[in-house]
């Protein structure tokens, strides 16, 4: 079976993103999962991405899909991911105005709601003054559990003990959080975070009777320059507060360019110990790119801001 793909990406979290007909179904689902590590692969045999993303629609026809499916990039299914709804928000909008240079009346639409794993997210197109090609996308990601509202929060603690010792970073156990927002993730806050401690911290954590991996950042605050204020404000149209400086290992991928739930983990384990205000957005520098975070409350949905760009589009087989 042949399939018309499009690449894009979110702060260089890269997906393939595929459309499907409810027709097609479970059939194609299964295959994609099955051929994810050779489609994703960035060793000469695949695509290269950090995961698929199945928008499904009623009818072959449709423009507006109702359904997304988050496939890793080893072949298991996510729960939430903030990069890649905004990625699959774009691919609609460009579907739609593909529609209307082709002559047809579409209608652009401000918003796209689509169900993920039995839950509905529904994605905005942020209005700053930026120039881009593809806007901002906000998205409504949820309302997160932060440290003891999660029940394997003194699990998390144990196993934070048992990895510190046996890394010897006992940094590790001095300022963390724990935040579940769809899918779970351990945040470290330290004085000394860098790519080459991701990847001994983020490995060591994925094998455990407690969870199933599990999604592992660190992150350190750093000052909000008068270039990150107009950044802020030309791209989501808002004023920014506050700017860490993070690092991500996810599971079922490893080591990405960012991760957007993960941003809104750092945010709201840094809300829970009171070092971040809630009055504005909160920016999050990965190393893909910057992505934006806000919650009012702490029962308030959070909201997640960020770029997304198209790559490249072809035709993959399964």
């Amino acid at each position: 079976m042949f399939l018309n793909f499009e690449k894009w990406h979110g702060a260089r979290n890269d997906f393939i993103v595929t459309w499907i007909s409810a027709t097609d179904g479970d059939v194609v689902l299964d295959s994609l999962r099955r051929v994810a590590p050779r489609l994703c692969d960035r060793w000469g045999s695949g695509i290269a991405a950090d995961g698929i993303l199945v928008l499904q629609t009623s009818k072959k026809s449709d423009l507006t899909p109702h359904k997304l499916t988050i496939i890793n990039s080893d072949g298991s299914t996510a729960k939430n991911c903030g990069n890649g709804l905004r990625c699959a928000a774009l691919s609609v909008l460009r579907h739609h105005r593909l529609s209307r240079d082709a002559g047809n009346p579409t209608e652009i639409p401000e918003a796209v709601e689509l169900e993920v794993e039995g839950t509905t997210k529904v994605c905005r197109f942020a209005h700053g003054s930026g120039k881009s090609t593809w806007p901002h996308v906000t998205v409504e990601m949820g309302v997160a559990r932060v440290n003891a509202d999660c029940s394997w929060f003194e699990s998390a603690r144990g196993e934070v003990e048992r990895v510190a010792k046996e890394l010897n970073l006992p940094e590790l156990s001095k300022d963390f959080g724990v935040c579940e927002i769809g899918n779970p993730h351990l945040v470290f806050f330290l004085d000394e975070a860098s790519r080459e401690k991701i990847r001994r911290i983020g490995p060591a954590f994925q094998k455990s009777r407690h969870w199933d991996g599990i999604n592992v950042h660190i992150a350190h605050v750093e000052e909000v320059a008068d270039k990150d204020k107009s950044s802020a404000k030309n791209t989501i149209g808002h004023k920014l507060t506050d700017l860490y400086r993070a690092w991500v290992w996810e599971r079922g991928a490893g080591e990405t360019q960012a991760c957007g739930s993960g941003a809104c983990a750092i945010v709201t384990c840094a809300y829970a110990s009171g070092t971040t205000s809630r009055s504005d957005w909160v920016a999050v520098d990965m190393p893909g790119g910057r992505l934006y975070v806000r919650q009012g409350d702490e029962d308030a949905e959070v909201e997640l801001a960020g770029p997304g760009e198209f790559v490249f589009e072809g035709v993959l087989e399964i």
